[in-house]
């Protein structure tokens, strides 16, 4: 007999609507109301603005306790939200960061209900155990420890909780109600674009939800660490997982924030947390395909080849974020506008990343940018390995905060990934550097070489200081004078060769108005003299043999150009 799922009655949909409606209108509006008042005075030059704490925690904290009630969506909304530096600020962030996914599991009938319904034998024939308590219970799912009939394995069977998709759609019906609502009387595109985190969080539920998107991604880890012996990744059975049920190979391991069971074994902590971080930082740096929930309950250390040596494994991949090829070129560019101190170019490539709405201020953006920079510019490596990891994030959430920043999901994921990642290090090991272990990975990323590493990367930020900023800055300006040349921005005008304003008749075969030619002309002249100073530059004042004769050499070819039209 084939599963139906009992459906929730009307009455209770109508109670729940408006419950989440009036809490939702709530935490929205004051949430934009507090960063708009922050935004708008930091774009006056009045950075001394704050938010008000105390509203946004009494706000937050109603949230998260109703959150806990309502359970489902509204807890992962409040985790989504607690990873969004851009809508909250750091105290804020802190209320619903202790938002925990703990739920009292679903009737064991309703497990046994569902496992038979998609995968269509009595689960007896599946399993010839299955436990009747949960391993873990979360807002959407829990899991079961279960032995497969068929060979005697140990299982972990994850299923979908009761009414999963039926409460999703109605709180996300909800969320979008209380966005159109609130957008009908009040522009806030300016200082938090409601729609598209609306967009987002709908996108990484939906994802959530579908355990085969979660099997297909915990292949697509275990592919990645194929050749890392230190990190393991369970197996995913596909004859036995369907989108409401997932079976994967039973970790046997220790949670990584047990520190007395790990020290009961032999473990080195110290080794567990540079094992951790180094497998993200392969993720985040090389695959650019990352598991995005790296909390305790995640990540489990069993025994190597000797047994104390630790072997990371996680596990749970329903979250995870994807870096493409074009964010990894932003991010270089990012890196490079640091270096140069060029705030300018600084924001343009935080456009590229979708860190800024069409309506974003840039202006006002720069000039927070460049406080930032002014704070760190110049800092040797020795000294960013003195920092406080959580001040600087704390200085980033101020930025993030104070302007009209929106993070795009992925980097919202990353953000997250790496808090609760320093925090799992610390507790491992308070002398853990996360900096130390970051370098080889960052270094690798950026293109940078040689084994003296702090050398290397000292001379490429004096060189980058001294000649960065003319060699980014001198296109970008050409180009801009000879776009607004050509569009007519700009106009030359040239004394007419006889009185009472009576020219010339245009020669046979061209037109009255030669503008066109003129300004082709005079663009490659531009080209040509600008090409020619820069080359004269570089190779007189800084000794840049290769820059200097290819704008020699650039110059010559424009030469030509003009040459060749008259």
């Amino acid at each position: 007999m084939r599963y139906k799922p009992t459906r929730i009655n009307r009455l209770a949909q109508v109670a729940r609507f408006l419950r989440v409606a009036r809490l939702l209108l709530w935490t929205v509006w004051v949430i934009y109301r507090e960063r708009r008042r922050v935004i708008r005075a930091h774009q006056r030059g009045h950075y001394e603005v704050q938010p008000n704490i105390e509203v946004l925690i009494k706000v937050l904290t109603a949230f998260r306790e109703t959150a806990i009630k309502l359970g489902v969506l509204m807890i992962k909304l409040g985790q989504f939200l607690s990873a969004r530096a851009d809508l909250l600020p750091e105290q804020a962030l802190q209320v619903l960061g202790s938002l925990q996914d703990e739920v009292p599991p679903a009737p064991f009938s309703h497990v046994v209900s569902v496992i038979e319904a998609d995968l269509g034998k009595p689960v007896e024939q599946i399993f010839s155990m299955l436990e009747r308590k949960a391993t873990a219970a979360a807002s959407l799912g829990q899991v079961h420890r279960a032995v497969l009939a068929s060979s005697g394995e140990m299982v972990a069977v994850k299923v979908q909780r009761p009414h999963i998709e039926q409460l999703i759609n109605t709180d996300l019906s909800t969320i979008r109600f209380v966005i159109w609502v609130i957008t009908r009387f009040v522009d806030t595109s300016e200082f938090i674009d409601l729609m598209a985190v609306y967009r987002e969080f709908r996108r990484t539920v939906y994802e959530e939800i579908d355990y085969l998107t979660e099997a297909a991604n915990a292949r697509r880890f275990r592919e990645i660490f194929r050749d890392q012996p230190q990190i393991y990744i369970p197996r995913v059975y596909e004859e036995y997982s369907s989108k409401r049920v997932l079976v994967l190979e039973w970790i046997d391991g220790i949670k990584v924030n047990d520190y007395a069971a790990l020290e009961a074994a032999g473990y080195a902590r110290l080794e567990i947390a540079r094992r951790t971080v180094e497998a993200y930082f392969f993720q985040f740096f090389e695959a650019g395909f990352f598991h995005a929930d790296p909390h305790p309950g995640n990540i489990f250390v069993k025994s190597g080849s000797p047994p104390e040596d630790p072997v990371i494994a996680f596990v749970d991949f329903g979250m995870v974020g994807t870096l493409t090829k074009s964010m990894k070129k932003a991010m270089r560019d990012l890196f490079l506008a640091f270096v140069a101190r060029d705030s300018q170019a600084l924001v343009n490539a935080l456009a590229r990343l979708g860190f800024l709405g069409e309506n974003a201020n840039l202006q006002a953006i720069e000039r927070g940018v460049e406080l930032m920079l002014n704070q760190y510019y110049g800092m040797t490596l020795g000294e960013a390995r003195e920092l406080d990891l959580s001040d600087v994030t704390q200085d980033i959430e101020q930025l993030l905060y104070g302007q009209p920043f929106q993070i795009p999901a992925q980097f919202a994921f990353t953000g997250r990934a790496i808090s609760v990642l320093a925090g799992v290090a610390t507790g491992l090991a308070p002398e853990f550097n996360l900096i130390d272990v970051a370098t080889p990975y960052a270094r690798k990323f950026l293109g940078l070489s040689g084994d003296r590493l702090g050398e290397n990367l000292q001379e490429l930020l004096r060189y980058l200081q001294e000649n960065g900023r003319a060699m980014l800055t001198l296109p970008q300006a050409l180009e801009r004078f000879i776009t607004r040349f050509e569009s007519g921005q700009i106009e030359i005008r040239l004394a007419d060769p006889l009185p009472n304003g009576r020219g010339r008749r245009p020669r046979p075969g061209r037109s009255a108005n030669s503008s066109e030619g003129r300004g082709g002309s005079l663009s490659l002249a531009v080209v040509s003299l600008a090409a020619l100073a820069a080359g004269v530059y570089l190779l007189t004042s800084v000794h840049l043999l290769t820059a200097g004769w290819f704008c020699l050499g650039l110059a010559g070819v424009t030469v030509l150009g003009l040459l060749l039209r008259r």
